[in-house]
């Protein structure tokens, strides 16, 4: 089932990113969801493609909700992972001997909004890369890469009216920081009577 669950969401991927520049996302269909295990799914999409010296920590405590859509949520998480992964493999590969590979998915709660931190101790984003490291095509750092990953997650939270941040980046590793707001409670306000207060009118 996993498998499955996984093929699916590799040719969704796909197909949005074929769509990508020619039609926008659809808007979210937003639901409470259980973050620790949104973050689970995540983990068992990204996992699949890290090597055995890459370990990925689930650290989302048991209870905490976010108001998002699954599908689009589990594709942020999912492609800043196997950014992280990539990162940490390309220097593994210039180190004698590896050192083990770290991602890890935190959450807490700040209010109305959810914050969720992933954090790697690879060895950072390249400057050259920075200023343009959300825009389309233009933050590959490895041969075959289009740049399309943080574009499409920074589209999909900004569609919640969150925000996605690179929190830090350096030789110890990159922290991203992921906020998504509950949606706001549409009020509809009620209608007031015409007749005037006192005049007996029926």
């Amino acid at each position: 089932p996993k498998l499955i669950a996984n093929l699916d969401r590799a040719i969704d991927f796909l197909s949005q990113t074929l769509k990508f520049g020619r039609a926008q996302e659809r808007p979210p269909l937003r639901e409470k969801l259980m973050l620790r295990d949104l973050a689970d799914d995540a983990i068992d999409a990204a996992v699949v493609q890290a090597s055995s010296r890459i370990v990925l920590y689930n650290h989302v405590p048991a209870g905490i909700l976010v108001d998002a859509d699954r599908e689009q949520l589990s594709r942020v998480l999912t492609n800043i992972m196997r950014n992280a992964i990539q990162a940490i493999e390309s220097n593994q590969e210039q180190l004698t001997p590896p050192e083990e590979g770290r991602v890890i998915i935190r959450s807490w709660r700040q209010g109305s909004v959810a914050c969720i931190e992933i954090t790697d101790n690879g060895p950072g984003i390249p400057e050259r890369i920075r200023p343009k490291l959300f825009e389309a095509f233009q933050s590959a750092a490895r041969a075959g890469g289009t740049g399309l990953g943080l574009a499409i997650s920074m589209e999909l939270i900004r569609a919640h009216g969150g925000e996605l941040r690179l929190q830090r980046t350096g030789s110890d590793g990159t922290s991203f920081l992921v906020t998504v707001p509950d949606a706001a409670t549409e009020i509809h306000p009620g209608r007031r009577g015409e007749r005037r207060y006192g005049t007996g009118e029926a």
